[in-house]
């Protein structure tokens, strides 16, 4: 045996040994991955390659899901709701009997907001009054219904059995005190209690998106970057409502990505992407078909292929690989994933994220709030992440969607931040 021969061997004992530590140490780190898994990627990536740190991605997530299911199965943990919240404030009542997902058809009884930015994040817990008015009957699609409190949506149907699922909630007020932006969650997945939706939708009759290159991604080496930050004259109290991530990094599939007129990468056919026109107004759909070179753009961004698209779920959401869903995870692999969509008049802007989300259930809970046109944005701990911007003593202060996936670098949209992002302002 040559010198050749001898070393190739060792090389894959080593490339083993490495692999096996590291996966200790990422199963020791569970419970701190989304800290841990940060700090390590790029290093690991440049030692073992994208493929292979995918691959030990997907083997801690699926022991993650596996250690939270034998939880659940046995009793040690319940469900809970993502948020605390005044049952007083819901939008209407609702039956708490599991059901199959569908898109929400139900008109809610208008309320009286609360008198905050937000419903009490530590309210009381009272069931809703006996006397409240029945559901109306099922009639109306799930679009903006105009009324004096402000933003109002349909009910989604609820699928689990925890209280509020499926309900609207005031979420952001304008300086005015108008709602502009809504939320709620979903329990969609019946194999995973502990898999919860959080759903944030706004007006865009009085709220406008924006889009940010990040200071390091999405770019090419040698290519245009942007500059992470919003501009100053956004970034003020009763301007700044909210902001949450982008797509992908180039490196997980080169989506294309632009800017205020800067190309960080250029369009790729076929792909899921939101366009910023030059007006203001939005869209969702496919490059290529919706939209192409040639349009009126202040912005767009690409990121994997449409999760839904003029009202039908991408039928691989169920079969797609890594290549689909992002060059690193399939569709299968549970994680914490987010995404964006728009309803089919183009007046309501959704945002999902939730922990231990495969695919397929992503885009049913996408489906049943509505979304005419969804496409998916950034996954994993650290990367997706939304936050509300409230106003203490004149100054702006991040709140997470959720307060425990991600509690790390809740601040990041108001510095400068390495990855791209979008952020909603109040108009005037």
């Amino acid at each position: 045996m040559d010198d050749k021969e001898k070393q190739t061997p060792r090389k894959r004992i080593t490339l083993i040994a490495v692999l096996l530590i590291l996966g200790v140490v990422l199963i020791l780190g569970l419970r701190n991955w989304s800290a841990i898994g940060t700090k390590l990627a790029n290093p690991m990536r440049s030692l073992l390659g994208v493929r292979t740190v995918a691959q030990i991605e997907t083997f801690v997530f699926k022991i993650q899901d596996t250690i939270e299911n034998v939880k659940y199965q046995i009793g040690v943990a319940e469900p809970e709701v993502p948020w605390q919240s005044d049952v007083s404030v819901l939008a209407s009542p609702q039956d708490t009997t599991p059901t199959a997902l569908s898109p929400a058809t139900t008109t809610p009884v208008p309320i009286e907001p609360s008198t905050g930015l937000d419903a009490d994040r530590n309210g009381g817990t009272d069931a809703a009054p006996t006397d409240a008015p029945a559901a109306p009957t099922p009639t109306a699609t799930n679009t903006a219904v105009p009324t004096p409190a402000g933003f109002v949506l349909a009910n989604i149907e609820s699928a689990g059995r925890l209280t509020g699922e499926g309900v609207w909630q005031p979420y952001i007020t304008n300086e005015s005190g108008v709602i502009v932006g809504l939320r709620t969650f979903l329990q969609p997945d019946p194999e995973r209690p502990y898999a919860l939706v959080a759903i944030a939708a706004f007006d865009l009759e009085k709220t406008r998106l924006h889009y940010v290159l990040g200071l390091k991604e999405p770019s090419k080496p040698g290519g245009p970057h942007g500059y992470g930050v919003i501009p100053l004259e956004d970034k003020q109290p009763g301007v700044l409502l909210a902001a949450f991530n982008g797509g992908f990094i180039a490196e997980h599939g080169g989506y294309g990505a632009m800017a205020d007129g800067v190309t960080a990468l250029a369009p790729r056919s076929g792909l899921a992407t939101l366009v910023i026109y030059d007006d203001g107004s939005l869209g969702i759909g496919e490059w290529g078909v919706d939209f192409s070179i040639d349009g009126e753009y202040q912005s767009w961004r690409q990121n994997a292929l449409p999760i839904i698209h003029n009202g039908a779920i991408n039928p691989k959401v169920e079969t797609g690989t890594w290549i689909e869903w992002g060059a690193n995870l399939d569709g299968a692999t549970t994680t914490l994933r987010s995404s964006v969509g728009l309803s089919e008049d183009g007046q309501v802007l959704y945002y999902f994220a939730g922990p231990s989300l495969s695919m397929p259930v992503l885009g049913e809970a996408m489906d049943a709030a509505g979304v005419h046109n969804g496409m998916l944005l950034d996954i994993n701990p650290t990367h997706a992440h939304f936050t509300a911007m409230r106003v203490e003593g004149g100054e702006l202060v991040a709140e997470p969607l959720y307060e425990e996936e991600m509690d790390l670098w809740v601040d990041r949209y108001l510095h400068q931040w390495d990855q791209d992002f979008f952020y909603l302002t109040a108009r005037e």
